[in-house]
């Protein structure tokens, strides 16, 4: 009896722990050299589009000092229309910066291929997500 209870609890702790969203698989590409996986503050930009034409997004991104940078992006498009986003930056060292801690701006290019609702995921490093949704024609 005493193993019977063991096992539904091993069970039950698994699945309590399987927290991924249906049909997501999990991000974990490599960054770029010399770049850091950075945050994203939120997106904004059109929610329409059409199917070959480039949607440019407002990316906006928390910084300490004005040496603060993103770079570039890194997306996994494996999920159908559901795309995973990373921004990667950095600070530029020895140079003279502005002290001032204020959200700069980075434009993210997204080149849809074919009709549908697209969802797009900016993944923070501590897993959250800032999420745009697009329509395209």
């Amino acid at each position: 009896m005493k193993v019977k209870y063991f096992l539904l609890t091993i069970i039950i702790i698994l699945l309590v722990n399987c927290k991924k969203e249906l049909n997501e698989k999990s991000f974990d590409g490599e960054a770029p050299k010399g770049l850091v996986h950075w945050n994203v503050g939120k997106v904004e930009g059109p929610n329409n589009g059409f199917v070959n034409q480039v949607v440019i997004l407002d990316v906006y991104y928390p910084t300490s000092s004005g040496c603060d940078y993103v770079s570039q992006f890194v997306s996994d498009k494996s999920n159908g229309n559901i795309i995973l986003i990373k921004a990667y930056g950095g600070t530029v060292e020895n140079a003279l910066c502005t002290m001032a801690a204020v959200p700069k701006i980075i434009n993210y290019e997204f080149i849809p291929l074919k009709k549908g609702k697209y969802v797009l995921k900016f993944i923070n490093r501590n897993g959250t997500k800032i999420i745009h949704h697009l329509t395209i024609n």
